[in-house]
C-alpha cells in the first residue's frame, strides 16, 4: 500500500528554496499552518487547534514552486510520504522545549481557490531574487527567447 496525503493550509513563514548542486536537485520547502479539529477546552468551550506541517518538493516542481507560491498563500498539497521529526530549539523565554514536526513529501501543490481567491502576480516571490532557473543555470537570453512553433 502506498502513503497518499492530501492536506490545505496556508504557508505560514516565508518559504526556502534551494537550488541543485552537484546530483542532488533543487529543493523547496514551506511549513503550513493547517487547522485541526475542533477541541473541547478546560473550560468545555471549543477552540479549534492550528497545526503547523512541512511540505517538502524536489526538482521541477521546486522551481515552480519557488517562482509561485509566497508567505500567506492558500495551498492544496498532495504527498507520497509523511516523516515525523522532533528537534530541539528555545521557546520566546529561552529556554530549552523539544518540538516536532510532520513533513510531507509532495507529488502536487496548487493554489487553492475553495477558501480563499486565487490572484495571479507578475511579482517574483522574492522581490530583487534572480530567478531560480537562472541561478540553475540557464542564461538570460535562454529565458528571453521565445520559443519557435514547430
Amino acid at each position: 500500500m502506498d502513503i497518499q496525503v492530501s492536506i490545505t493550509g496556508r504557508i505560514a513563514f516565508p518559504p526556502r528554496f534551494f537550488p541543485a548542486k552537484g546530483d542532488s536537485p533543487a529543493m523547496w520547502s514551506a511549513k503550513l499552518e493547517v487547522n485541526g479539529p475542533p477541541t473541547p477546552g478546560r473550560d468545555g468551550s471549543p477552540y479549534v487547534p492550528t497545526r503547523q506541517v512541512e511540505v517538502v518538493t524536489y526538482g521541477l516542481e521546486a522551481i515552480r514552486a519557488g517562482e509561485s507560491y509566497r508567505q500567506g498563500h492558500l495551498l492544496v498539497v498532495q504527498g507520497c510520504d509523511m516523516v515525523a521529526r522532533s528537534f530541539e530549539s528555545k521557546d520566546r523565554a529561552g529556554h530549552k522545549t523539544v518540538r516536532s514536526i510532520v513533513k510531507i513529501t509532495t507529488t502536487a501543490i496548487g493554489l487553492c481557490s475553495r477558501y480563499s481567491m486565487v490572484t495571479e502576480s507578475t511579482s517574483p516571490s522574492q522581490p530583487g531574487a534572480a530567478s531560480p532557473r537562472m541561478v540553475q543555470g540557464a542564461s538570460a537570453a535562454d529565458e528571453a527567447q521565445p520559443v519557435a512553433a514547430a
